[in-house]
This record gives C-alpha cells, structure tokens and sequence, in this order.
C-alpha cells in the first residue's frame, strides 16, 4: 500500500517538499550576513593603516613640542631668578650699609652720654658748665634715637620714606656743625670730620637709594615685557 512505503512517509517528514536546492540555498542565504560581517573588520581595516601613519607623525612632534615648552620655561625662569638675586643684592648692600650707619650714630650717643662734654676732645681740665653739660647729653640721647631710627628702616624697610626724613636730620646737624664754626671758632679736626661725613653721607646715601629704587623698578616692566 502507498501509505505504507517508505517515499510517501520521507515526502510528509519533510513537508511535502522534498531537500534540494532550495534548503542549501536557504543555508547559503543565511550564512551570508556572517560573510557581510567579516567583510566590515576587513574594510575597517584597510580605513585605520591609512590613518594611522598620519597620527603617529603628528605625535613625535606634538611631544616635542611639549618637551621644548618647559625647557624655555626654565629658561626664562632661571633669568627672572638672575635679575632677581641682583636686586635684591643691591638692596642687600643698602640696608648692611644703612646698619652700620646706625649703629656708629647710636654708639657715639651712648659713649656721649655717658661721659658729657668729657668725652670730646680739647676739654681735658677745664670746668664743667651744668647748663651745657644738660643740654649735651639731652642731643647725645638724641642721636642714639637717631642710630635706632637708621637700624629700625634697615630691618623693617616698609618705613623707607623715613629715610629720607633721618637723613635730613644729619644733615642738618651737620649745618650746625657749620655754623658753629663760623661763629665760635675751629674745632678740633675730628669734629671737622664729623661734619663732612654728615654734610655728604646723608645725600649720597638718598641718591644710593633711589638709583637701586629706580633700577628694581627698570628690571621689574623688562621682565614684564619679556
């Protein structure tokens, strides 16, 4: 019987159709979305050789770039420290020399105010006057507070105006010095000394600090420009 052979039941196992061309076909259709897959790492590949030279050539020359930026940095660095160690040693100088100054005036006021008018020279055996031995030792404490003020600007140097202001107080001493030499007479020669340092060393010392004033000031805007 037909419904028993062994073709009729393979031809309904399979539906009806019996296996040919059609089901490899079929296989074939869908094994080609894997082949259209392999195909785009393929062409992806062939883009990234293309761009890759171009990008590995910028490379070398954006690090070296980079790589020479620090180094003039530290250049320019290293000639703002230069200027600077400059300035700051001529300044350095000023305040060891301002130091000085004061602590010569100071000394000499407390060695005056110790001794009075025994202490100056061409007074050895002649009376005492009170009233100027008073008023001696009262300008003796006068110049330590002078020596102080000299130190005081040194250390704290935001007080530099009144440099100007001390200086012109030994300056006028030494005017002092002038007029009583017209007046009263020659003194001894160390006291002649005395007034010729007071008379010069107050402006050149003003002048002294206004060049070192006025060359910060120079290096300050050059380096700014620079």
């Amino acid at each position: 019987m037909t419904s028993n052979s062994p073709e009729h039941d393979n031809s309904s196992a399979s539906g009806g159709r019996p296996p040919g061309p059609d089901s490899r076909g079929s296989g074939g259709a869908g094994s080609a979305p894997s082949s259209s897959r392999a195909a785009t790492p393929a062409s992806t590949g062939s883009w990234t050789p293309g761009s890759a030279p171009g990008t590995s050539s910028s490379a070398p020359g954006t690090s070296s770039t980079r790589a020479g930026a620090p180094q003039a940095g530290t250049a320019a660095k290293g000639k703002k420290a230069g200027k600077a160690a400059s300035t700051g040693g001529d300044w350095n100088v000023f305040r060891t020399v301002v130091v000085l100054v004061g602590l010569a005036l100071a000394a000499f006021g407390v060695y005056y105010l110790i001794l009075g008018t025994a202490g100056l020279p061409d007074t050895e055996g002649t009376p005492v006057n009170p009233t100027l031995e008073s008023q001696f030792r009262f300008y003796s404490a006068m110049m330590v507070g002078v020596g102080a003020a000299f130190i005081t600007i040194a250390i704290k140097f935001q007080w530099a105006n009144m440099l100007w202001l001390v200086c012109l107080m030994v300056f006028v001493g030494g005017i002092g010095r002038v007029l009583s030499w017209a007046f009263s007479g020659t003194p001894n020669y160390l006291l002649i000394i005395l007034m010729v340092i007071e008379l010069a060393f107050p402006a050149a010392l003003l002048v002294w600090h206004k060049y070192i004033a006025k060359t910060t000031e120079l290096r300050k805007e050059f380096a700014q420009r620079s």
